[in-house]
């Protein structure tokens, strides 16, 4: 074995630091419960794509198709897929936008609200698992700082544009 081997592993363990773990640390939590999401979703036939989008639009229903897509990172194309599987199904209608003529205004129907009380018992056991043995103090603590460190980050790319 090479005797300058050792040295050079210890220097690139140092090049990770913990606010880097941190980050990675937040992306496979992240991706991780997509996953486990994706998969209860999965039998009620969503995709992540779909139920990313039905997200979005509780969250802020004057959303149009390219601000989702936008919000998603995802391509024009593929959010246009899943919305037009999505209307096909009858859990979402397209109108144009009335701001903006060229933009899709993404309208959730009546059909839908049958499909959210399944689609919060898939939210809510996927909670359980998360939160397991985290106080309610402990979660409150996080989301303050995950909301400091979303706006740190949000001045960042409005001082970037």
């Amino acid at each position: 074995m090479d005797d300058n081997a050792e040295p050079i592993r210890r220097s690139r363990r140092k090049v990770i630091t913990d606010d880097d773990s941190i980050l990675y640390l937040m992306d496979e939590i992240s991706r991780g419960a997509r996953r486990v999401y994706d998969a209860r979703v999965a039998r009620i036939g969503l995709n992540q794509t779909q139920w990313r989008i039905i997200g979005q639009l509780l969250r802020d229903p004057a959303l149009t198709q390219a601000e989702i897509a936008k919000k998603l990172e995802l391509e024009s194309a593929t959010i246009g897929q899943a919305v037009a599987s999505l209307c096909a199904r009858g859990l979402m209608e397209r109108a144009r936008a009335k701001t903006d003529r060229r933009a899709w205004q993404l309208i959730l129907t009546e059909k839908l609200d049958d499909l959210l009380p399944e689609l919060r018992g898939s939210a809510d056991r996927l909670h359980d698992l998360l939160w397991r043995d985290i106080a309610i103090d402990e979660k409150r603590a996080l989301r303050q700082i995950l909301a400091r460190v979303s706006a740190n980050l949000d001045q960042h790319r409005a001082e970037a544009e």
